[in-house]
C-alpha cells in the first residue's frame, strides 16, 4: 500500500481515501459528492496532463479538476 494523490493514481485502479488536504469548503463540497475519508474509489480515466480526473465513487461517476484530485490523498491498492 502506498500513499499518493488521486492525480497520480493510474487509470482503472482502486484506492481508499486517507485525507483531503483542502479547506473546509472543498471537503464539504466533495462530501456532498460522496467523496470522503475512508471511501473506496476507482479512477476511471485521466484526460491529458492537467485535465480532469474521472472517478467512480459508489454508483456515481464524477469528474474532478486536476487541482482538486491532487489534494485527495489515497492509499493505492
Amino acid at each position: 500500500m502506498k500513499k499518493i494523490s488521486l492525480a497520480q493514481l493510474k487509470a482503472n485502479h482502486k484506492g481508499r481515501i486517507l485525507e483531503i488536504s483542502g479547506g473546509t469548503n472543498l471537503k464539504s463540497r466533495l462530501m456532498n459528492l460522496g467523496v470522503y475519508k475512508g471511501k473506496e474509489i476507482t479512477k476511471l480515466s485521466h484526460l491529458g496532463l492537467r485535465g480532469p480526473v474521472v472517478i467512480k465513487s459508489g454508483r456515481s461517476i464524477l469528474a474532478l479538476g486536476h487541482g482538486v484530485a491532487a489534494k485527495v490523498i489515497i492509499e493505492a491498492e
